[in-house]
């Protein structure tokens, strides 16, 4: 393969797709944002140039002749696995953006798109290049590989990640349980000077006063019952590293006037001890309580909050952000598929919609404990609603399947009305123990006729167990 030459403005980007128009467009916006822009009508014209020149963002259609976009996504990653693609898609073949995400893709760009969408995704794949030339071509960023979500609201998330980790400044993740502000504590650390001290986690919620006092600060041999030799604290273990506060709503007000001085002087002492020792910590706390409130009602130091509260960051929950949904549950179907060695490929359109409409009260934690057993009870190639009914049962009712508007792509009616009756048959015999009789009568129908239909829907009661 020739040499590749390198831009001296590094800001080249490559747009493959089969439409004229499109490459104009994309062109036109690019090219207004100061990119230098070159357009490739299929793959192999895109391998040429490639190989020609040095491009720091790749866009390309996943549907166009000959070689698609996730062909030309593996080509492009055999040939520098850290090139940056971008993949264009339409809902209907989103199947195929989680391919191309499994394949090491950037991030996609759902059709129709909003000029905004295409700055806003290539800005920040250029400032990932930017950083993996500053690192001499090292791994992509960690809150690149591990924040799945192509949302407004999750590349502001991205973007304030890439702001802060390079500082020292305190910082308090606000958002629901489930919604991933571990995941952003360690994007952070990973990203951040620190990341080869150690990264310390303690979640106030799951210790008493006396015990998170222990954990944090150490204590003394002798200091309280039980207390038969010296132990060091996670706070001094962490020196130099990055801590980890989940949970800080929990914590006591005796214990919050005690960690307020660690924020202010970076100092503390061991319970029982009468020696202060200084360290050098970054602090990153959480919650999913309303800390504005609990200084109102006096359960929450306001001094302490504002000392937290120096950066907030937000994470929505999945509820706010649905169309990130899709590719999440793509996300884990492929981990939890290859975990078990099950060759499931896709989730059905149904399933989707399924999902979508879920407005998951336990937010990406339980999105992803769903497509989990989804993925071990499902017996066929790809996740149905069949699949999802056990765990999502006191959700979005499965009825609403048939209340739902024609999809502009169209539907495969006969598969969908499959995917419905089974679903109201597992629900059936579930909630009767599996007694056929009672079912049938549930369902308003006759017991041979529920029998012929779970033969043929291949439906058994271990898989509902």
């Amino acid at each position: 393969m020739a040499s590749r030459q390198q831009d001296s403005d590094k800001r080249a980007v490559l747009v493959v797709d089969d439409e004229a128009g499109m490459c104009e467009v994309l062109s036109y916006i690019l090219g207004r944002e100061g990119f230098n822009v070159e357009t490739a009508a299929h793959a192999e014209e895109a391998l040429e140039a490639f190989d020609r020149r040095c491009f720091d963002v790749t866009i390309t259609d996943l549907r166009m002749p000959g070689a698609g976009g996730i062909e030309l996504l593996r080509r492009i990653k055999d040939r520098d696995p850290n090139a940056l693609v971008i993949v264009i898609t339409a809902f209907s073949t989103w199947d195929s953006a989680v391919e191309a995400m499994r394949l090491g893709a950037f991030d996609y760009i759902k059709k129709p798109f909003d000029n905004e969408d295409i700055r806003a995704v290539v800005s920040r794949a250029m400032e990932v290049a930017r950083e993996l030339s500053l690192r001499g071509a090292g791994d992509v960023p960690a809150y690149v590989r591990n924040l799945i979500g192509a949302t407004q609201v999750m590349q502001e998330v991205h973007n304030l990640i890439r702001r802060v980790a390079s500082t020292d400044s305190t910082i308090l993740i606000h958002g629901e349980s489930g919604t991933g502000k571990e995941l952003v504590a360690r994007a952070i650390y990973n990203c951040s000077s620190r990341s080869e001290e150690a990264f310390i986690a303690v979640n106030c919620g799951a210790f008493t006063e006396s015990l998170l006092e222990s954990e944090l600060f150490g204590h003394m041999k002798g200091a309280f019952t039980g207390a038969v030799s010296h132990k060091k604290g996670l706070l001094e273990v962490a020196h130099r590293g990055t801590f980890f506060l989940d949970e800080v709503g929990e914590m006591s007000r005796q214990t919050q006037v005690k960690f307020l001085r660690v924020l202010e002087e970076r100092e503390f002492m061991a319970v029982g001890s009468t020696e202060t020792q200084r360290v050098d910590v970054r602090f990153i706390t959480a919650t999913n309580r309303d800390l504005e409130k609990a200084v109102a009602d006096g359960s929450f130091r306001e001094d302490l909050f504002y000392r937290l509260n120096v950066i907030p960051i937000r994470l929505p929950p999945l509820r706010e952000r649905k169309e990130d949904i899709p590719l999440l549950a793509g996300h884990f179907m492929a981990r939890y598929s290859h975990q078990m060695g099950k060759k499931i490929s896709g989730i059905s359109r149904e399933a989707v919609r399924f999902l979508t409409d879920y407005d998951w009260p336990g937010n990406v934690r339980e999105l992803e404990n769903t497509i989990h057993r989804a993925v071990a009870l499902s017996r066929d190639s790809e996740i149905t609603p069949a699949d999802l009914v056990i765990k999502m049962r006191t959700g979005t009712p499965a009825s609403q399947l048939m209340s739902r508007e024609l999809p502009g792509d169209g539907i495969d009616l006969e598969e969908s009305l499959a995917q419905v009756e089974r679903t109201y048959i597992c629900q059936a015999l579930e909630r009767t123990g599996w007694n056929i009789t009672h079912a049938a009568e549930l369902l308003g129908t006759s017991f041979r006729s529920l029998r012929y239909r779970i033969s043929k829907l291949d439906i058994k009661q271990e898989a509902e167990a």
